[in-house]
């Protein structure tokens, strides 16, 4: 039997392998505080989550000034190095499903909302940073960039190609998977609801990271052939 070809698997960052929620609140209380703001309620904090935080700052009274809301952004991004990139929490089972995965030699990507300088920071953190073979972002000045944008600029480049999968958390990471030819895959522990996943054309839909795991390991049967990566080895 000839041996399957390794394959391509792209994930979001925020709300699928890693948890935002304190470093975000904490990191926009400052915020807040420091410039005289209404603190968003935590449900309007968590649809933020996944998106541009420029966009998100924006919606805020008080912010309507354009250079009080690069001030103010600015402020969040430095609070956000100093404090926030630390108080993330790894889901549980992510580390060990990534490992996995490497060892079966996969090309793993991140796609994330966040600014690659932060995602990047967040996956040494967690002693990820060698299990993926690129991390991809946003930038802290530019606009929010949808993640289809992203991925049309991969493709292009060549490096992501249809045939692969893309797990995440929200709708618009369904949708850019889908524009692009991957296998949309949800998950339910994050921060987009059942009903926007499907909507927005989920083929499938995990709740738990045992359960990701175990449709992976049919999805993607390679033997493992390499030893694990990691900065403790």
């Amino acid at each position: 039997m000839e041996e399957a070809t390794p394959g391509l698997v792209c994930f979001d960052l925020d709300g699928t392998l890693v948890d935002p929620l304190l470093g975000v609140q904490n990191c926009l209380t400052k915020t807040c505080e420091a410039f005289g703001l209404p603190l968003p309620d935590e449900a309007t904090i968590r649809s933020w989550i996944g998106f541009g935080m420029r966009e998100s700052l924006a919606s805020l009274k008080g912010l309507e000034d354009s250079e009080r809301l690069e001030a103010a952004l600015d402020f969040y991004w430095e609070r956000y190095r100093q404090d926030g990139v630390f108080e993330h929490e790894l889901y549980p089972g992510v580390f060990h499903l990534l490992h996995r995965l490497k060892r079966q030699g996969h090309r793993i990507y991140v796609v994330s909302a966040k600014p690659s300088l932060f995602a990047r920071r967040i996956a040494y953190q967690f002693d990820l940073n060698l299990i993926f073979d690129d991390i991809f972002g946003s930038t802290l000045k530019g606009r929010w960039q949808p993640k289809t944008e992203v991925l049309r600029g991969l493709a292009e480049r060549g490096t992501i190609w249809p045939g692969g999968v893309f797990i995440g958390d929200r709708g618009v990471d369904m949708e850019a998977a889908l524009d692009h030819g991957l296998e949309a895959i949800g998950v339910g522990w994050g921060y987009g609801s059942h009903e926007e996943l499907a909507t927005a054309g989920a083929a499938r839909i995990f709740d738990t990271v045992a359960d990701l795991d175990a449709w992976l390991r049919i999805r993607f049967p390679q033997p493992e052939r390499f030893d694990a990566f990691s900065r403790s080895e």
